[in-house]
């Protein structure tokens, strides 16, 4: 084979990282300028680095703060100078009223005639004096809560994700190797559907719906690992059946579970694999999720609705649905994977009536949010919503999987825009074949679950 460098007919060897393959000579200047590319790249990190510490205490916006500071107490001290004149202009009014009162008493012992009338009112007199001086009644401080007399200061350095755009090709950081069903294959998936992010660890863990198991995937590796199930289809307490979607809590170290065959929600320690607990029975579980006080939300396909497990209590309560199958504002027909968010409002994919539905916290019923304009690939409509994102501003992500795309629900809005898909199903970078779940990590890249190519793929944002 022809060396890429030379054009000789020689012995070469395949760079792994352009797959172009060079002579021994070449391929060690090729290894050089890879080593210079690192250096300046290297170099370019340094320079960053010691622009980042420069700008710790000389940041724009420290500066504007500090100004925002200063002129606040300037405000403050004027303020409090000017008041406090007041009320010693206040109390210098009283200090007259004193010598007229002390000018009385001096002409009454003068006179050497007083009498008990006279030394009540003067008693009566000198407590009024005292009471003008002391008493609210008479003078009192007040705050003008509607007064701009201090601006309050906000850094907002949380993104928003309503703008945003993403490349349209995706990379696939899991499975692709077509379906797998060997329960020593970890390269594999057999229509994967639920998905969590660990930020922290980059690292993915993916329900492997019919391989019975929840596989963990760090970034960058060929294989996954079995940290829950991958025992066989069953009903043993260390098995699992077509689990459907899984979360991260953190504090405990362990994977909460929706054993959807088995009809229960499981915890499984993830450093104590025989630390196994059955949470909730008889429950046709799907949508899972935790909000920040610990509280457990579940919805029931089963029930048609959405039930809360507060932290450390065994008494559940129903927070959407709960009326019947139906597709009235308080009724669900199918929920599916649910998003609460920080006011504790519960976002329900009602699956079945091709729509997203919000639950205010306390609600007896919803408000229709992405959809609800019958089945459809119209922009207005959804058909079998799947994964689902709300971020701080409420725009609804929804993976719209008969048609094989992902869409943005801006919050408000009576129709989305396509973020990724929609370009019919089938396996290309740019496709997508019956999504399933969906996440967004801290970076704003979407994860999306390609269930039927049994993939994940990652959808990185767009920085131009």
């Amino acid at each position: 084979m022809k060396c890429y460098t030379c054009q000789e007919e020689i012995t070469t060897y395949m760079c792994t990282g352009c797959s172009k393959y060079f002579c021994v000579d070449d391929l060690m200047k090729h290894r050089e300028e890879l080593k210079l590319q690192f250096h300046q790249i290297e170099d370019q990190r340094n320079q960053f680095a010691q622009t980042l510490d420069d700008e710790k205490n000389n940041h724009p916006l420290i500066q504007q703060i500090t100004q925002w500071e200063q002129a606040s107490i300037e405000k403050i001290r004027q303020t409090a100078k000017e008041q406090r004149n007041l009320v010693q202009q206040y109390s210098q009014t009283i200090e007259v009223k004193l010598r007229s009162f002390t000018e009385e008493m001096q002409t009454i012992v003068k006179k050497n005639d007083f009498n008990e009338i006279i030394l009540k009112k003067l008693q009566i007199q000198l407590e009024d004096l005292k009471n003008q001086l002391y008493q609210t009644d008479y003078i009192q401080i007040k705050q003008d809560s509607s007064s701009t007399f201090i601006n309050k200061l906000f850094i907002n350095i949380t993104p928003t994700t309503t703008n945003l755009k993403w490349k349209q090709q995706a990379t696939t950081i899991a499975g692709g190797n077509e379906e797998g069903n060997q329960f020593n294959q970890f390269n594999q998936f057999n229509a994967p559907f639920g998905i969590c992010v660990d930020d922290q660890q980059q690292t993915i863990y993916v329900a492997d719906c019919e391989n019975h198991r929840i596989i963990k995937w760090k970034f960058g590796e060929r294989n996954g690992e079995v940290v829950a199930g991958g025992n066989g289809e069953g009903n043993r307490i260390d098995q699992l059946n077509n689990p459907c979607n899984v979360i991260l809590d953190r504090n405990k170290k362990s994977l909460i579970i929706c054993d959807n065959g088995n009809e229960r929600v499981v915890r499984w320690s993830l450093e104590n694999q025989n630390d196994i607990q059955i949470l909730i029975e008889d429950i046709s579980c799907f949508g899972l999720m935790m909000n920040n006080k610990g509280d457990l939300f579940v919805s029931d396909c089963r029930r048609n609705e959405v039930r809360r497990w507060k932290k450390d209590e065994k008494q559940e309560t129903i927070v959407a649905g709960g009326n019947g199958k139906g597709d009235k504002l308080n009724q669900l027909n199918a929920p599916g994977f649910i998003f609460v968010d920080r006011e504790d409002s519960i976002y329900v994919l009602d699956c079945l009536n091709h729509r997203v539905m919000k639950w205010l916290k306390g609600a007896k019923e919803g408000i229709i949010v992405a959809g609800g304009q019958g089945q459809g690939n119209s922009l207005k409509q959804l058909s079998y919503p799947q994964g689902l994102v709300v971020n701080e501003n409420g725009d609804v992500f929804v993976v719209d999987c008969s048609n094989h795309r992902v869409m943005c629900w801006p919050s408000d809005s009576k129709e989305g825009r396509v973020v990724v898909g929609g370009n019919g199903e089938g396996e290309g970078s740019n496709q997508l074949h019956y999504p399933g779940g969906l996440v967004i990590d801290r970076a704003n890249n979407l994860y999306v679950v390609d269930s039927y190519n049994n993939r994940i793929q990652r959808f990185d944002i767009d920085t131009n």
